[in-house]
């Protein structure tokens, strides 16, 4: 699955993201009382504002919010970058996952699947030849090649 990320709504795991400025998305940001910014007219909250900001926000490698936090499996919050999209639960805090990785990992039933949630960043695998993320069950692999390997 290749997801092309840049327009205002983006779909993932099944789910549409909403445009901001919709009755949905204002509901959905009035729910938060954490630490918030706007980015590019989009609120981020939070641990994923934390991860954001630590990244360079909006003039970062994630660049501009595609649409608000959303809440994702088992408790935890998700939102969609242009660059990328950050996910946080409580037991793993905030984490990017970008690229080639997020798609395996979207296309394995993200963080609902039997891999979880992201617990580091994206790095190189001098073993594989390639990049790895680590996840709480597992591990993803995008090799030099262009094959990837998940393992849970």
């Amino acid at each position: 699955m290749t997801m092309k990320l840049g327009a205002l709504t983006a779909v993932t795991l099944g789910l549409a993201v909403a445009v901001c400025g919709s009755a949905a998305a204002q509901a959905d940001q009035s729910e938060s009382s954490d630490k918030s910014a706007t980015y590019c007219r989009i609120r981020v909250h939070g641990g994923i504002l934390a991860k954001y900001e630590s990244l360079g926000t909006d003039r970062g490698r994630l660049g501009c919010p595609l649409g608000i936090e959303q809440r994702a499996h088992g408790g935890g919050r998700m939102q969609q970058f242009d660059g990328g999209s950050i996910y946080w639960s409580q037991e793993t805090g905030a984490h990017v996952v970008a690229g080639r990785i997020l798609d395996v990992w979207q296309g394995n039933e993200g963080e609902a699947g039997c891999i979880g949630y992201p617990v580091d960043e994206e790095s190189d695998a001098p073993a594989h030849g390639g990049r790895q993320q680590h996840f709480q069950h597992g591990v993803i692999w995008y090799l030099s090649d262009g094959s990837y390997s998940a393992v849970c």
